[in-house]
């Protein structure tokens, strides 16, 4: 979701990019001079946006990072570019394969959230990426030292705060993470019923929310219930993702070509099933 959503309870992540980690992390310094300063009035948030837009692009976060850098620089607690600053940090740390770089930027992103949800508590992105860049975080060090640490109750609380200010924001994508984290969570603190409630909520709200679908099939299958789990998984296939989503992390047709092939061979061939319907 463009957001972007973090480990496999976001959803949303690049190609790997060693260079462009490294980038960020010196960009990370915020080392501007006088020259590039802007001034409040300045700020292009526009500007942030549309190389948000380019994500996939060469060299493009650290521009994003550093141009969010030249901002804070004169505007401090600028709410606005702080939120953006997290999004940028949780969508290159998702990518990555190195534990170190991901949690340093998953930490990074976390950071910059929570400081955009401290100078506007009402606003929902400030929650929502402090949920998934502390879920990313918690990939890094593991279910045990997650939990003693706390993570699982901050993410959980962020994420439910998310919901509660506008759970249909960026597709749905608070109700997607809260029923994938009630989904992964393990036993006994698993509750299936709760992950169904949530997904079920994301794709009656965002009928194009495909990695919903795709989520939901999965909890519907641990449910025993493989017939509805079939059917999300081909309504998957046989659909476009809705538009502004297409850079979304993990791509939902790919997991459903996968469980359908793995629960239902039969089904493999359904129309929209090929690498064409991508």
């Amino acid at each position: 979701m463009g957001g972007a959503r973090t480990n496999d309870l976001t959803c949303r992540r690049p190609t790997e990019r060693p260079a462009v980690a490294r980038a960020l992390c010196i960009a990370a310094l915020g080392i501007v001079t006088g020259a590039a300063m802007v001034r409040a009035a300045d700020v292009d948030l526009a500007q942030m946006d549309a190389l948000w837009d380019q994500r996939d692009g060469r060299d493009v976060m650290p521009d994003l990072v550093r141009l969010g850098n030249q901002g804070l620089a004169t505007v401090p607690n600028h709410f606005e570019i702080e939120w953006r600053l997290a999004r940028a940090y949780f969508w290159v740390a998702y990518g990555q394969s190195n534990r170190v770089v991901k949690k340093a930027l998953a930490s990074k992103a976390a950071d910059w959230a929570d400081r955009a949800r401290t100078h506007r508590p009402d606003r929902v992105e400030g929650h929502y990426f402090y949920a998934v860049s502390i879920g990313a975080y918690a990939d890094c060090i593991g279910a045990v030292e997650a939990v003693m640490e706390g993570i699982v109750q901050r993410f959980e609380a962020a994420a439910i705060r998310a919901y509660q200010i506008d759970r249909d924001y960026e597709r749905g994508a608070p109700l997607v993470v809260l029923g994938r984290y009630y989904y992964m969570l393990p036993w006994p603190k698993r509750d299936l019923e709760r992950s169904r409630d949530y997904l079920a909520e994301a794709t009656a709200r965002h009928p194009g929310a495909l990695i919903a679908r795709v989520y939901l099939a999965e909890t519907y299958y641990e449910m025993d219930e493989p017939e509805r789990a079939r059917a999300e998984l081909e309504y998957t296939l046989r659909n476009a993702p809705v538009p502004g989503s297409e850079r979304d992390r993990p791509e939902p047709k790919p997991l459903a070509r996968a469980a359908l092939q793995r629960w239902f061979p039969e089904s493999a061939d359904v129309p929209g099933g090929g690498d064409t319907a991508r």
